[in-house]
């Protein structure tokens, strides 16, 4: 197999207190290695040179860039079983100065985890080689932290020095690092494979990885969302990373091995769908070069192209640019809680077109653009601000009717409540349509009670990019669309009707909506 890449985890200091691991099978049990110990893994070689001693489990050494590496199989000192025929990866270790390789199954990734999530183990009599463990954040294995110190300091184990590394060479990555600035004239690249494309995000940018769970169908999906999946507590979009790059689209058949990038944006998170994690190298920054902005479908995503030793040519992405993309934060702002509902901005009945820019994903920095908006079918194409939306459900095959009239449809029950599931067409004085595979339901928490409004169907998310001027006095209440106000979203100049759906809950129950101040100036991005 090939190098396999550890992506550098300095992205994950913005959640302060973690430390970062890197996971690795060994023996048939999961361990984990802070990364600040764990240099670099690679495949295990055919044959390993033969050291003058006799250590149980030292397999000998083996040469990495011209220096001997000792290589120590642990998996029968951890009660496992060793397979010789099977595939495994080397692991070097560093601590003090000293290099040791240690033989292992596989990597499987890597996870920040806050230092209170941490849990230290001892034992009587002999030392153990994990000195803690932790419950998984994802699937909830537990994991056995490796002592690194215990294991290059066990009696008879041979070690090699660290070379020295020269102010502009390589640097280790930390949970504490500041990313490619602190680097000088050095940067960390995480290599990722996409289909034919080999593509290239700055290691400070990686949040963790995933594997092992294709995305599943939802309502989200589009040329860009391929499906969901879980992330800790959340259901977080899957992105086709080619899709957004104007690259074409990730084959579904290498959607199924479940490789992802997960990309912290600040308002929530979205996996990159990947064919694979590559390797972690260290480049010039003179050696990426740049690429003409005509030559490229997204050029401010593109920061340039470098030659990677092994794979070749790739392109260098901008990861700050890639975490402000307004698609990403849009979907990144949906992300659904698991666990329980997640209530949006708007629970405390704001209309949403403010120009903070949080989303119901929670608070975060805001971005250059407006706020999201959701756009979807009543027949006519409508939006509604996306912070008013704290979950988007199926349709349910099901549900109670309660003969309140043609604009209640009935009630479901959803998590631990209740949920009356209305018409918005009926609504907003259109003809209803009849359910088909796209209709869906969009949650809204008015005052702390949810209510669904059943959609025709889903378009697309993007910014606020203009609003249009509220004439003078009070609003009065939505009673159609010929009331709504006008905006635009995104790129396009077409002009559509904004839906408050929280106002428009409240005009249901027969509450009185809050009045607006006269004369509120247009909205312009």
């Amino acid at each position: 197999m090939p190098d396999v890449a550890v992506p550098g985890a300095a992205g994950t200091a913005r959640a302060r207190g973690a430390v970062v691991y890197g996971l690795l099978s060994l023996a048939g049990m999961e361990v984990a290695l802070p990364l600040s110990a764990l240099r670099e893994v690679v495949s295990c070689p055919a044959e390993f040179s033969p050291l003058p001693a006799t250590v149980p489990g030292l397999l000998g050494a083996m040469v990495l860039r011209e220096l001997p590496v000792p290589v120590l199989d642990l998996r029968a000192g951890l009660g496992g079983g060793s397979d010789p025929h099977g595939e495994r990866v080397v692991v070097i270790l560093a601590h003090d100065g000293r290099l040791l390789g240690i033989v292992g199954d596989r990597l499987r990734g890597i996870t920040p985890l806050p230092e209170g999530e941490l849990h230290a183990v001892r034992a009587q009599g002999d030392p153990l080689l994990f000195s803690a463990a932790f419950r998984h954040p994802v699937d909830g294995d537990v994991i056995s932290v490796l002592d690194v110190a215990g294991v290059l300091g066990l009696p008879g184990v041979p070690t090699v020095r660290e070379p020295a590394r020269s102010a502009g060479g390589a640097v280790a990555v930390t949970a504490g690092d500041a990313g490619p600035a602190r680097r000088g004239a050095r940067r960390t690249l995480t290599l990722l494979r996409c289909g034919d494309h080999v593509l290239a995000l700055d290691a400070a940018h990686v949040h963790t990885t995933l594997a092992g769970a294709a995305p599943r169908p939802s309502v989200l999906d589009s040329d860009v969302c391929r499906g969901v999946r879980d992330y800790g507590d959340r259901e977080v979009a899957v992105v086709d990373l080619l899709t957004v790059l104007g690259l074409g689209h990730l084959p579904a058949g290498e959607l199924e091995p479940g490789a992802g990038l997960v990309l912290d944006l600040g308002r929530g998170y979205v996996v990159l769908a990947l064919s694979a994690v590559l390797d972690i190298v260290e480049v010039d920054a003179g050696a990426i070069l740049p690429v003409p902005a005509f030559s490229t479908h997204r050029p401010d995503l593109v920061s340039g192209m470098v030659e990677a030793e092994r794979f070749g040519q790739c392109l260098v992405l901008d990861g700050e640019v890639l975490r402000a993309d307004a698609d990403l934060r849009a979907y990144g702002s949906v992300n659904t809680s698991t666990v329980q509902p997640v209530t949006g901005a708007a629970g405390a009945g704001t209309s949403g077109t403010g120009a903070s820019g949080t989303g119901a994903g929670g608070s975060g920095p805001p971005i250059d653009r407006g706020p999201s908006y959701l756009t979807y079918s009543l027949g006519v194409d409508v939006c509604s601000p996306l912070d008013q939306v704290v979950e988007i459900l199926p349709f349910p095959a099901t549900w109670t009717p309660t003969g309140v009239g043609s604009e209640v449809l009935g009630i479901v029950l959803h998590r631990s409540g209740a949920v009356p599931v209305l018409c918005t067409a009926t609504l907003l004085g259109r003809e209803p349509a009849v359910p088909g595979p796209a209709t869906c339901l969009l949650l809204v928490r008015a005052d702390g009670e949810q209510v669904g409004f059943a959609v025709e169907a889903l378009r697309s998310i993007d910014p606020l990019s203009w609003r249009e001027r509220s004439g003078a006095g009070a609003r009065t209440p939505l009673e159609s669309l010929h009331s709504a106000p006008l905006v635009r979203v995104g790129g396009s100049e077409r002009l559509l009707p904004e839906v408050d759906l929280v106002a428009l809950a409240r005009r249901v129950r027969g509450d009185v909506p809050d009045a607006e101040s006269p004369g509120e100036p247009a909205l312009v991005f």
